[in-house]
């Protein structure tokens, strides 16, 4: 079973989007849970950073693509969103300002990544995160639904600094280091996959009745991540292209479970509707950015 998950990944959170829909009970589980299994997802994750290797790196390239990509993006799409579709501006905002997911370095390493600068941007953009987001939707106050600044910062609090605290305090243990490390992936899915299903279930009826409006809304989430993908290639250009696929995974494969799990303590049914859809994106990534390589690998030779 642990082989199967960890192997067949896309197909374990499609199976809880499934889940999510007809599991009696499960939309009434308290929304603390979310805030429970985020802070375990961060916490058991935090043993891939100890793979290392953060020496020599470029800080000002670094520095650099995260301005670009989770500062100035962002805005770029939210406004872009409110031409062409201004109810799902916020949604589209809150998906894009999403830091780097603990995830890509091993994506990094699966796609012949530079794994060492993949680990800077996920440290960078998670330590920053509790302060970027509440301040990215501070300015919108008046133009966009928006939660409460002071509870969205403290749910990231408890989300990211409280794991990434307790895994500075136990890290030296070496037998729970090492289970969790050889486990890491294992738990992360599943972790992943019971948000999925929660929100999933706290939103039966609307998805039920919005028809074809999922549809377009998985499209515009399929975008979204296209976007970071090419946004995160372009940034670094003139750049080898082995650092180009490692801040265009890092910029594509964000942390959705986090929006998620903002978005069902914070925000409205319409936002929880779509950063629950755009998990099923998520689940295609891989995929997306196989094809991605192959495309831009076929330009390259042809110039």
């Amino acid at each position: 079973m642990r082989h199967f998950i960890e192997s067949h990944f896309g197909i374990v959170l499609i199976l809880a989007c499934f889940g999510g829909l007809v599991i009696p009970g499960l939309d009434r589980l308290p929304n603390v849970w979310v805030v429970i299994a985020l802070s375990t997802m961060m916490f058991v994750s935090c043993y891939k950073l100890r793979d290392g290797g953060l020496d020599a790196i470029r800080w000002r390239d670094v520095l650099l693509f995260y301005v670009l990509r989770f500062v100035v993006l962002p805005v770029l799409l939210w406004w872009l969103a409110g031409i062409f579709a201004p109810s799902y501006a916020t949604s589209v905002f809150l998906l894009s300002v999403l830091p780097a997911g603990v995830a890509s370095p091993a994506f990094v390493n699966i796609y012949g990544g530079t794994v060492a600068i993949s680990f800077a941007v996920v440290v960078l953009s998670q330590l920053l995160t509790p302060f970027l987001i509440p301040l990215q939707f501070s300015w919108m106050s008046g133009v966009a639904v928006t939660p409460s600044l002071t509870a969205l910062f403290f749910t990231m609090v408890w989300g990211i600094f409280v794991p990434m605290a307790a895994y500075a305090l136990l890290k030296k243990h070496r037998r729970m280091g090492d289970y969790f490390y050889r486990q890491n992936k294992f738990f992360s899915i599943l972790l992943v996959a019971f948000i999925i299903a929660l929100a999933l279930a706290k939103q039966r009826d609307v998805i039920f009745t919005s028809g074809w409006e999922l549809l377009i809304t998985l499209a515009i989430a399929f975008l979204c991540f296209a976007c970071y993908i090419v946004f995160g290639w372009l940034c670094v250009l003139h750049r080898p292209r082995i650092e180009r696929i490692t801040y265009s995974v890092c910029s594509g494969f964000n942390n959705a479970a986090l929006g998620l799990s903002l978005a069902l303590l914070h925000f409205t049914p319409d936002v929880i509707l779509f950063m629950a859809i755009s998990e099923v994106a998520w689940a295609m990534l891989p995929i997306m950015f196989r094809g991605w390589l192959r495309w831009i690998g076929t330009g390259e030779l042809e110039n």
